[in-house]
C-alpha cells in the first residue's frame, strides 16, 4: 500500500472514531486501541502523565475529562495525516463555559491506536482548583509596591 493511501486510510480511521463518539459511542476510541496504546496527557493536569494500555486511560483519563469537558460542545476542526501519524484539532468548551482548543497527534499501527499526545493551548479552565492549603498565590494578583520608602 502506498504511502499516501495509508495515510488516508489511517486518517478516515481516526475521523471515524471521532464521528462515532460524537454520536454517543462510548467505546469508539477504546474498542480501536492497541493493547499496548499510550496516551500522554499534559501532566499539569489532574488526569494527566502516561497512560498505558486502553483500561488506565478508561479509567485514569476518561472519568476526570468527562467531569472537565462539555462532550457535547465537542468539534473536529480539522484531521491530516502522514503516515501513521494522524493530527487533529478540536475544540470544545469546558464544564464551566470556556473555549478550549485541543490538538490530538496520534500513532496508528496495524489499523489501530498505538500512541496519543494531546495538547491544550490552554490547560487553566481543567487543572484542579487550588486550595488554600500548601498552594502559592497567583503571582498575577499580588500587588508589588515599587515606590522607595
Amino acid at each position: 500500500m502506498s504511502d499516501i493511501v495509508q495515510a488516508q486510510r489511517n486518517r478516515d480511521l481516526v475521523r471515524a472514531l471521532y464521528e462515532a463518539s460524537f454520536s454517543g459511542d462510548v467505546n469508539a476510541f477504546s474498542d480501536a486501541m492497541l493493547e499496548d496504546f499510550e496516551a500522554h496527557v499534559p501532566p499539569v493536569l489532574p488526569w494527566g502523565g502516561v497512560q498505558h494500555g486502553p483500561e488506565a486511560f478508561l479509567t485514569n483519563v476518561l472519568p476526570q475529562l468527562a467531569a472537565a469537558v462539555d462532550f457535547a460542545s465537542m468539534r473536529l476542526v480539522s484531521i491530516s495525516a502522514d503516515g501513521d501519524h494522524v493530527a487533529a484539532l478540536l475544540t470544545a468548551r469546558s464544564a464551566g463555559g470556556d473555549e478550549l482548543w485541543i490538538a490530538e497527534h496520534w500513532v496508528v499501527r496495524d489499523d489501530k491506536l498505538w500512541r496519543l499526545r494531546v495538547f491544550y493551548h490552554d490547560t487553566r479552565p481543567l487543572e484542579a482548583p487550588r486550595t488554600s492549603i500548601g498552594s502559592q498565590p497567583d503571582r498575577r494578583s499580588v500587588s508589588r509596591n515599587t515606590s522607595p520608602r
